[in-house]
């Protein structure tokens, strides 16, 4: 990465940080050694600090809009993907900042700015990390600032999200035996340069590279470039799909011959038929006609400094979670 590429940032200090945690995350058997691992390391430090525990959907959201009206400078989403977009939509404009603990099993926003996994070096970035300005996306009535769009991942998430099973592994499974019963819709997709028409699988708007979980579906996209990066996957079948398909966890995805990639700061998206759409992994129902919209340098996020210079790399690892016994 060349120098001028480098995202800009500030260092900032913080006084007054709120905790946002997500008991039913992926380790909700941890809860307890969480909670203890983030009042140690605050306690002492001379800050004016909270930790509130989520009671449902849009608790969240809630939460970090309260903490934002009061003054806070700092919101931390201790959860997936769906507490960290809640409480990111909340902050979008204003100079509070987001951390994250990432505690699901995606982590799309998390992996996407290089944030380290697990909960003490994150924690560690209130001591030594520095403020990122990244762009914010709308569609419909939702935000995201990893990737959104529709299709089959938007229903296999959606079916995923309501089944009482997690895991990578079930995922597979139920994306194998769904990619079989899927029938694909023709779109037609509104860009600033033209209209295209498509019968596809799916369209993911990306502001990152990745959905999570080291899926990279559109491996030249930027956080803070005030640009979409718009993949198009175009019907497919099964031979095809068992070949290319890996791509996506080798970063070459967009090198697949059923792919387009387009970029645009704004688009319409109009299917064949209502229905989800996905949003930083999470699910909503829509009708046929999606607007989609950049915010640009919109968040305030808390990362790493040696993050900046890991911005173009495909090869991310992950840290354990440490838990005292």
């Amino acid at each position: 990465m060349q120098n001028s590429d480098i995202p800009r940032t500030e260092k900032r200090t913080f006084h007054r940080v709120r905790f946002v945690v997500n008991p039913r995350s992926g380790l909700l058997q941890w809860k307890k050694p969480i909670l203890k691992i983030i009042n140690d390391f605050v306690a002492g430090r001379g800050m004016d600090w909270d930790i509130i525990l989520t009671t449902g959907p849009g608790h969240g959201r809630e939460l970090a809009r309260e903490a934002r009206e009061q003054g806070y400078d700092l919101v931390v989403a201790v959860g997936g993907d769906g507490t960290v977009n809640e409480c990111g939509s909340a902050l979008i404009g204003s100079e509070t900042c987001l951390g994250i603990i990432p505690m699901g099993s995606g982590n799309g926003l998390a992996r996407g700015l290089h944030i380290p996994m697990g909960i003490r070096k994150p924690l560690g970035l209130l001591d030594n990390g520095v403020v990122r300005k990244i762009d914010a996306g709308k569609i419909d009535r939702a935000y995201f600032f990893v990737t959104a769009g529709i299709g089959f991942d938007a229903e296999l998430g959606d079916e995923f999200n309501r089944s009482k099973v997690r895991g990578p592994v079930p995922y597979f499974f139920l994306g194998v035996k769904r990619f079989f019963v899927y029938e694909p819709q023709r779109v037609v997709l509104h860009l600033p340069d033209g209209d295209i028409e498509r019968r596809v699988l799916l369209v993911t708007v990306a502001n990152m590279k990745q959905y999570g979980a080291g899926a990279i579906i559109a491996p030249k996209a930027r956080p803070d470039d005030g640009m979409f990066d718009i993949c198009v996957i175009r019907e497919l079948g099964i031979v095809p799909a068992v070949v290319y398909l890996p791509r996506l966890f080798t970063g070459n995805i967009d090198k697949a011959p059923f792919v387009e990639l387009y970029r645009a700061s704004s688009l319409v998206i109009e299917r064949e038929r209502e229905g989800v759409f996905h949003c930083d992994g999470e699910a909503f129902q829509g009708g046929k006609r999606l607007e989609v919209d950049i915010l640009p340098n919109s968040l305030n996020v808390l990362v790493s400094p040696e993050s900046l210079w890991l911005e173009q790399s495909a090869a991310y690892v992950s840290e354990d979670v440490s838990v005292p016994k």
